[in-house]
């Protein structure tokens, strides 16, 4: 067994969220692709009329593994350049960056939290595998438990943003730039555009990280 598919076989034993290879059909790739050349190449920061059928992350993923392109998802709905500001890696390093991803869901998550009422930390993460077929998904996802029962879930924004400045940063789908950034393009999503809205694990404040990481990987949700 090579250690790629000893990495993939370890992972799907664990109770991680999972998203399997993308796999589009001829015609569901020419709708990406002519969406892609409409508009987000023009790089005009707009919000995309999306019309197709794909769910929103597919689309999404499509760019990322067919173009140099990355994404960041906010609550904030007109952001015109993304500024490196002050902020932790996923590693807890400290950097003066703007962030990116190479990971659609991963940034959906950030993006649909309604910061007007959340309080606490978000615990998650984020693991990608290049397999034959792709790239295979991983996902851990928790919020405070006692904003659970708010519901702090709200539309947000997905910007489309160009690979070019942009170095690993943490880990492999963690992105920074030291530079201004500006969005080529916008997609709006709501929670119903999240696949694991109804799976996202909760957490008491005074647990310690690592007791909910085991929880999440050895345990499954109810």
């Amino acid at each position: 067994m090579t250690l790629r598919k000893l990495q993939i076989h370890l992972y799907d034993r664990l109770q991680f969220l999972k998203i399997s290879e993308l796999e589009l059909s001829e015609e569901e790739a020419l709708a990406c692709h002519q969406l892609y050349e409409e508009q987000v190449l023009p790089g005009l920061g707009q919000s995309i009329n999306y019309k197709l059928s794909l769910p929103k992350y597919q689309f999404l993923h499509y760019l990322i593994e067919n173009h140099p392109l990355l994404v960041h998802g906010t609550q904030h709905t007109d952001i015109q350049i993304f500024q490196p500001h002050r902020q932790a890696l996923f590693t807890g390093r400290i950097v003066n960056a703007t962030f990116a991803s190479s990971d659609a869901i991963w940034s959906m998550y950030f993006a649909l939290i309604n910061r007007a009422i959340y309080r606490g930390s978000l615990r998650n993460a984020c693991f990608t595998i290049r397999s034959n077929k792709g790239i295979r998904r991983y996902y851990y996802f928790s919020i405070n438990e006692e904003v659970a029962k708010a519901s702090p879930w709200s539309a947000g924004m997905i910007y489309i943003l160009p690979k070019q400045s942009f170095r690993q940063g943490g880990i492999r789908d963690e992105w920074i730039s030291e530079n201004p950034v500006s969005p080529l393009a916008k997609l709006h999503i709501t929670p119903d555009d999240f696949p694991f809205i109804y799976e996202v694990r909760t957490h008491r404040e005074s647990d310690p990280v690592i007791k909910t990481i085991f929880q999440a990987l050895f345990k499954k949700n109810k």
